[in-house]
């Protein structure tokens, strides 16, 4: 998932995520496996309020999709060149976006599926079970209401995840238009209980 926030909390960032569906306490749910963003208050908040394990990088952005508000996105695109703290190329990524936008709203989705679940990244090393596995697990139901349009994203090279340059999208979607509301999550044990 590739994201600009116009705004938040934290001020505005961007954003690059990878997220898979895997094993939690409370049952299989959406996890965050790597992400990283473009400022360090995004990196500090997100790990401490619901145990993101975000990065810090850059972003280059150009191309035409990414002026003048959301009908810029209308039958144009750019691209983004995403490099790590050490200057290494993460993504090169190429994305173009048009058609009717059509209304989303994540209420219709089971809360189960937009439930992240992410180890907690607490840095007490005492709060560490065997191997260094957490204890805990943090669980956020995100909302997110706006609107969606048809689009293509391709990637030109990168050391993001494997399979961003391996795989090809079933459905690719751009959001120009979009509020996402990420609220106080609920913290598990390792056997589901409230911690």
């Amino acid at each position: 998932m590739l994201v600009r926030y116009a705004s938040s909390p934290v001020g505005p960032y961007d954003e690059l995520l990878w997220a898979e569906v895997r094993g939690s306490p409370v049952g299989r749910r959406p996890q965050v496996t790597r992400i990283v963003v473009s400022t360090e208050a995004s990196v500090v908040w997100g790990r401490r309020n619901w145990g993101i394990p975000k990065e810090l990088a850059s972003f280059g952005w150009s191309g035409a999709g990414l002026v003048g508000g959301p009908d810029g996105w209308r039958g144009e695109g750019g691209q983004v060149r995403v490099t790590g703290a050490g200057g290494e190329m993460l993504a090169h990524l190429g994305f173009r976006a048009g058609g009717p936008r059509l209304p989303v709203w994540t209420g219709v989705v089971p809360g189960a599926w937009r439930t992240l679940a992410q180890p907690d990244l607490t840095p007490d090393p005492d709060a560490a079970g065997p191997r260094g596995t957490p204890l805990s697990t943090v669980l956020t139901t995100v909302q997110a209401r706006g609107r969606v349009q048809a689009a293509r994203l391709s990637a030109a090279q990168g050391a993001f995840h494997p399979a961003l340059m391996d795989s090809r999208p079933l459905l690719t979607l751009a959001a120009p238009e979009f509020r996402m509301v990420f609220p106080v999550p609920r913290v598990v044990r390792s056997d589901g209980r409230p911690a």
